[in-house]
C-alpha cells in the first residue's frame, strides 16, 4: 500500500482529537491545524467547546460523553458527514486520579477503565472503517513507565487503566496492520498546562527527571504529528515515551 498522502497536500487530511477541548488533546489539536491538517474535536465541556469553535470553526467541534453509548458513532458519523473522509484518529480522553489503592473505590476504579478504556473502544469501533479506507493511524496515550509495569503508590487504579489501554492498542495495532494502518501510544511524562493535575506541576518533582525539566507541550504533539505522518509508515504498535527518562 502506498503511503498516505502528506498533510500539505489538496485536500489535506482529517484528523479527529477526541478529548481535544484541553491539555494535550487541546495542544495535539493545534499543532495539527497548523500543520496544514483539517482538524476536528470532540469537546465535553461546553465552555471548552465554545473556546474550541471560536478556534477550529462551528462545524468542526463536537460534544458529547464518549463514555455514552453511541457517543463517538455519532461523533465520528459528524465528521464524516463534514469531510467525506477520516485519515486519522487521536485519542486524549482520560481522567487522572491521584488516589492510594487501598482508598479507592469500586466505582473510582470503574469511572477510570470506562473513562480511559471504554472511551477508546468505542473510537475503534466508531471510526475502524473509515481509517481503514484511509490507510491512516491512530494514537493513544499512556504514561511514562507503563511497559515496565512498576507498583505505583497512589495512582493505581489510573494506571491499571492505561495497562489496560496499552494491551488493547497493542491488539488493535496488530489486526490493523493488515489494512494498511497505523496504531501506536504516546506515553508522556509530565507536561505542564492550564488543565495540569496539582501534583503533576510540582518544580521539586520536574527536577528529578533525568533530563532535568518537564517536557514542553510542542515536544509531546511534535511526536504525536510524526505517527500520524509518513514519515512513521512503519512504526506500528509501538509505545513511545515523551518523558525526559522518567520512570527508567
Amino acid at each position: 500500500m502506498d503511503a498516505p498522502a502528506d498533510p500539505g497536500t489538496n485536500p489535506p487530511r482529517v484528523c479527529l482529537v477526541l478529548g481535544g477541548g484541553q491539555g494535550i488533546g487541546r495542544g495535539t489539536a493545534d499543532s495539527l491545524c497548523a500543520s496544514g491538517w483539517t482538524v476536528h474535536v470532540n469537546v465535553r465541556d461546553e465552555v471548552k467547546r465554545r473556546d474550541a469553535a471560536e478556534a477550529f470553526g462551528e462545524g468542526f467541534v463536537h460534544g458529547g460523553d464518549l463514555t455514552v453509548p453511541g457517543a463517538a458513532a455519532d461523533v465520528v458519523a459528524a465528521v464524516l458527514e463534514r469531510d467525506g473522509r477520516l485519515d486519522a484518529v487521536v485519542h486524549a480522553v482520560g481522567p487522572y486520579m491521584t488516589l492510594a489503592f487501598s482508598e479507592t473505590s469500586a466505582d473510582e476504579f470503574r469511572r477510570m477503565w470506562e473513562g480511559n478504556v471504554g472511551t477508546a473502544l468505542a473510537a475503534m469501533d466508531a471510526a475502524r472503517g473509515p481509517v481503514r479506507e484511509a490507510g491512516g493511524a491512530w494514537v493513544f496515550f499512556g504514561c511514562a513507565g507503563l511497559d515496565r509495569w512498576r507498583a505505583r503508590k497512589v495512582t493505581g487504579a489510573y494506571i491499571s487503566a492505561k495497562a489496560a489501554l496499552l494491551a488493547a492498542m497493542r491488539a488493535f495495532a496488530l489486526e490493523e496492520a493488515s489494512h494498511g494502518v497505523r496504531v501506536n501510544m504516546i506515553s508522556p511524562g509530565f507536561v505542564p498546562h492550564s488543565g495540569a493535575a496539582p501534583d503533576t506541576v510540582s518544580q521539586e518533582l520536574h527536577d528529578m527527571i533525568p533530563i532535568g525539566r518537564a517536557a514542553r507541550m510542542d515536544e509531546v504533539t511534535g511526536a504525536v504529528r510524526w505517527l500520524v505522518s509518513p514519515e512513521a509508515a512503519h512504526v506500528v504498535g509501538q509505545n513511545l515515551e515523551v518523558a525526559g527518562g522518567w520512570m527508567l
